[in-house]
């Protein structure tokens, strides 16, 4: 297999599976792929497809209703840590502490990365907060309908 343009067996990989310290990061890297994935890229096109929506003057407001769920400003941070490097850079409006299920975020926190412990469950938890909204959002206009 091909990583970072050098061709590795899969000996080496098996090699460097059996070394912890290498297993423990490609698990830790595995993990915070899936957590680009889950929060990142749906967060985006929710808030996407959400001002758009309004933006085409159709009568609901999405994007204030996004806004106001449980899990928005929580998700919008974790999404900027994914964003930056996978460690945690608040803003100075950001309203610290924060809490979504179970999980605190604090000012304390800043410059921290995103652990494996952390997200372990928890991140499909909330990629599956933002799909039942999604699934709840109205239908886009074809374009040229009225």
């Amino acid at each position: 297999m091909e990583v970072h343009g050098q061709w590795l067996s899969f000996a080496d990989l098996a090699e460097m599976l059996e070394q912890q310290s290498s297993r423990d990061a490609l698990s830790s890297d595995f993990i915070l792929n899936q957590l680009h994935a889950l929060i990142r890229a749906p967060f985006g096109i929710l808030e996407d497809y959400c001002k758009a929506y309004d933006k085409a003057g159709l009568t609901l407001c999405l994007w204030q209703k996004m806004q106001t769920t449980s899990w928005f400003q929580f998700t919008r941070i974790v999404r900027n840590a994914i964003s930056h490097n996978f460690h945690f850079m608040y803003r100075p409006a950001d309203r610290l502490p924060i809490a979504w299920n179970g999980i605190t975020l604090s000012r304390e926190m800043e410059g921290q990365p995103i652990t494996y412990e952390l997200w372990h469950k928890k991140g499909y938890e909330l990629f599956l907060e933002m799909k039942a909204f999604a699934e709840a959002l109205p239908e886009a206009p074809k374009a040229g309908a009225k």
